[in-house]
């Protein structure tokens, strides 16, 4: 009876090695979001069963280009075709180092490249009289800080659950900051935010006992199951129905209000405020000043509707 001997490390891949197996030390390795990880994982299993192959030694250049014709030929999104085809790409390039197969990554350039691009729909963001409302209608201290944090700072969802109260600091000039732990790529980074923000977190603080400087979590849950979770933290699900929730009562409902749009209308008005690009994308968190250019792209609609003539009505 032969026994299968399952690689438990990158170092133990060979060409012969399951492509399962390389998938799972590849997400293991190299995708530090869980967000990431979750997209990775099922677009390389797609792709795989697509192949129809074993192990990833066995693909070739013209499995690969067969593959792309098929994202590009399905229906999903532009961003989803793009996600899909940087998945294997980013897989590939990993695989072969560790010696799980010999493609040279020239094919693997070519035969995966990302489609054209084609004019990105609009964001949906909040306007200044709407940024007012919503927190306006947040019925506690705590519900009015966590708004102000995902439009005062553009945090990520999961890095607004994240903070804990001593994340939030005050300089040496007085002014407070947020320290934003492991964000996505695990990369740490300070973003600094306006008095009013501030006060409204110090006013949460202190209706709960606290303090800046107290161990904990900076957004507890209030929900029942709070006490079964670890520290009582706030999850990124509450979030995203305390917004809908907020949105519906403040009369906003033309257009969808999530965290990510409000993550987006911090963008954007940080650059209508005079921010850079590259500032921007430092306090966002982008890998890629590419990501915050898309931001800009978004203001150019509002110059273009400028050069929009009137209908004589």
């Amino acid at each position: 009876m032969t026994t299968t001997v399952v690689p438990k490390a990158a170092q133990d891949l060979t060409s012969a090695t399951p492509w399962p197996v390389v998938v799972d030390a590849y997400l293991d390795a190299a995708c530090d979001s869980r967000h990431t990880r979750r997209a990775y994982s099922r677009h390389l299993e797609a792709a795989f069963h697509h192949l129809g192959r074993e192990t990833v030694a066995q693909v070739t250049g013209t499995d690969l280009a067969a593959y792309r014709a098929a994202v590009t030929a399905s229906p999903l999104s532009p961003a989803s075709q793009s996600q899909a085809l940087a998945a294997l790409r980013s897989f590939l390039s990993w695989a072969g180092s560790m010696g799980a197969h010999g493609l040279p990554a020239e094919v693997v350039r070519t035969a995966l490249r990302t489609p054209r691009s084609t004019v990105r729909k609009p964001y949906s963001v909040l306007s200044e009289p709407e940024i007012g409302q919503i927190i306006a209608v947040a019925s506690n201290p705590r519900d009015k800080a966590l708004l102000a944090i995902l439009l005062g700072a553009g945090l990520r969802v999961s890095e607004a659950v994240a903070l804990d109260v001593t994340d939030a600091l005050e300089d040496q000039d007085g002014d407070t900051v947020l320290y934003v732990r492991q964000g996505k790529g695990r990369k740490d980074r300070v973003v600094p935010v306006r008095p009013e923000v501030a006060a409204l977190v110090k006013t949460y603080l202190a209706a709960t006992g606290r303090h800046l400087g107290t161990p904990g979590p900076l957004f507890r849950a209030h929900d029942r199951a709070a006490g079964k979770r670890s520290r009582r933290r706030l999850t990124p699900r509450a979030v995203a129905y305390l917004v809908t929730r907020c949105a519906e009562a403040a009369g906003i409902d033309a257009k969808r209000v999530s965290p990510h749009s409000m993550r987006h209308t911090y963008a954007l008005r940080s650059l209508r405020a005079g921010g850079n690009v590259v500032a921007v994308s430092k306090l966002l968190g982008h890998a890629s000043i590419a990501t915050t250019q898309r931001y800009v792209d978004h203001l150019a609609t509002g110059e273009l509707r400028q050069a929009v003539p009137p209908l004589p009505l």
